[in-house]
């Protein structure tokens, strides 16, 4: 029962998270656009996920709200948060030049060392709601 209310509330902390930074993209695309060409990815890419990322961001929203597709959405989560994590974490110890932050708003607002520790929090969370639903799932 315990298992299941934290699992529940890590699941939507989730689905509330990929809505709040994916709709603020699809409302102003081209301040997205280019916010992802300053990036230090090529522009071929990012031009690509300038549109691929909110959708995808949508796409594992949607997982995370069925019960047969949860625990995929919840991986998914994880690998996402990792890959941006490590991302922010590049700007947070000034690995490469510091470039516009393609966030929400609320984590636009952060310092790249601030972001890195939500995001690395995140990530934490999404392992442990990977844990909690594999294990419910068994």
């Amino acid at each position: 029962m315990k298992l299941t209310i934290i699992t529940n509330v890590i699941t939507g902390l989730f689905i509330l998270l990929w809505a709040y930074v994916s709709f603020p993209k699809f409302l102003n695309l081209k301040r997205f656009r280019y916010v992802m060409l300053s990036q230090i990815i090529p522009m071929w890419l990012s031009n690509i996920l300038f549109v691929l990322l909110p959708l995808f961001e949508i796409g594992v929203m949607f997982l995370l709200l069925f019960d047969q597709t949860r625990l995929l959405g919840m991986y998914i989560s994880f690998l996402l948060m990792l890959v941006f994590t490590i991302y922010i974490g590049g700007a947070a110890f000034n690995f490469y030049k510091l470039h516009l932050c393609p966030c929400g708003k609320l984590f636009s607002k952060l310092s790249w060392k601030e972001h890195f520790l939500v995001n690395l929090v995140l990530t934490m969370i999404a392992l442990a709601g990977t844990y909690s639903i594999s294990y419910l799932t068994q």
